[in-house]
C-alpha cells in the first residue's frame, strides 16, 4: 500500500482545527502530497437573525482567504481551499471522490460560530462511512518518532489497517494490539492458568498474522500486546498509559473489534483517547461510489 498523495483537510475554519491543519500540512510536505482544505457551509447551521445571515458569508470568505495566504507562504506546499454549500459529510465525500483524495484529515469537535455542526457528529459519520482512511487529529505536531498502535482482530478484512501502518511507519515504531475473549472462564477451577493459556494462543495468533501480512523479518520488529477484555476500553487505556501518538484500526472485522469501537462506544473512544486515531476501511469499503 502506497503513501497517500492527495490529502483532504476537513475544516470549520475555527482555532480547534489548528492541530488538524498543522498535521495535514506536515504530512503533505513529508509525503510530497497535494492538500485540499474543505469547508462546508450548511444552511441549517446559520442562525435565523439577519445580521448573522449577512455576516457569515463574509466571515467564511475572510477565513478562506487567510488560509489560502497561509498555505501560499508555506514553502513546498501544494494546497488549495474549497468551500461548498451542503451537509458537511456529503460535501467531504463529494470532494474526496471527485478529486481522488486518499486520506481525510479532521480534528475534534469545535464550537466556533463558523461551523458548530461541522465536526462532532460529522467525525463519527466520516469514520463510519468513508471510502478512504480518516485521521482524527488530537495531538500537537511533534518532531519525534511516533508510537503507533494497530488495533486488530486478526481477520482478513483488518489487514488494510496493518498494511497502511507498514507503508507509513517504521515497523519498530509499531505495536499490534489484540483483544481476546476467555470463553467459559467461570466454568474452570484454575481461571488464571486457563486465561494464561488463551493469552499464549492469542499471542501466537498475532505473530502468525504479522508474518502473513508483513513477512517474518518485518514481523519480528513489531511489538505485540494481547489483552483480555473489551477492545474499545483496552485500546483507550493502553493509549493513555503508554503515551501512544496514533491508533490505527479497521472498520470491520471478524469479532467486531471496530464494529464495537465504531458502534455504541464510538463517540466515547473518539472523545477519550488522548491520541490521534486513524480509521481504515476494509478493502471492500474502499471502492469508489
Amino acid at each position: 500500500m502506497d503513501k497517500p498523495d492527495h490529502l483532504l483537510l476537513a475544516t470549520d475554519f475555527s482555532a480547534r482545527c489548528d492541530r488538524a491543519q498543522d498535521r495535514a500540512v506536515q504530512l503533505a510536505l513529508q509525503w510530497d502530497a497535494r492538500l485540499t482544505a474543505v469547508h462546508a457551509v450548511d444552511a441549517t447551521d446559520v442562525p435565523n437573525d439577519l445580521p448573522s445571515r449577512q455576516g457569515r458569508p463574509n466571515a467564511v470568505e475572510r477565513a478562506k482567504r487567510l488560509l489560502e495566504e497561509e498555505f501560499a507562504a508555506t514553502e513546498g506546499l501544494r494546497a488549495s481551499v474549497h468551500v461548498e454549500h451542503g451537509k458537511p459529510k456529503n460535501v467531504i465525500f463529494h470532494v474526496a471522490t471527485k478529486q481522488h483524495c486518499d486520506l481525510i484529515v479532521t480534528g475534534i469537535a469545535g464550537n466556533e460560530p463558523l461551523g458548530q455542526s461541522f465536526l462532532g457528529s460529522t467525525v463519527t459519520a466520516l469514520t463510519r462511512s468513508a471510502k478512504v482512511p480518516v485521521l482524527v487529529v488530537k495531538k500537537r505536531v511533534l518532531e519525534t518518532n511516533e508510537r503507533v498502535v494497530v488495533a486488530s482482530d486478526l481477520s482478513e478484512v483488518s489487514r488494510p489497517a496493518l498494511d497502511l501502518a507498514l507503508s507509513l511507519f517504521d515497523p519498530r515504531d509499531l505495536t499490534l494490539f489484540h483483544a481476546f475473549d476467555v470463553p467459559f472462564r467461570n466454568w474452570t477451577e484454575d481461571k488464571k492458568t486457563y486465561e494464561q493459556a488463551l493469552r499464549d494462543v492469542a499471542f501466537e495468533e498475532c505473530e502468525r498474522f504479522l508474518a502473513a501480512v508483513a513477512g517474518a523479518n518485518v514481523a519480528a520488529k513489531i511489538a505485540v500486546v494481547a489483552q483480555r477484555g473489551d477492545p474499545a476500553i483496552l485500546v483507550a487505556d493502553y493509549a493513555a498509559d503508554q503515551d501512544v501518538d496514533l491508533v490505527i484500526a479497521g472498520t470491520h472485522g471478524r469479532t467486531g473489534v471496530m464494529n464495537v469501537v465504531l458502534g455504541s462506544v464510538a463517540s466515547n473512544l473518539l472523545d477519550e483517547v488522548p491520541c490521534d486515531i486513524m480509521i481504515v476501511p476494509s478493502k471492500g469499503a474502499r471502492s469508489a461510489d
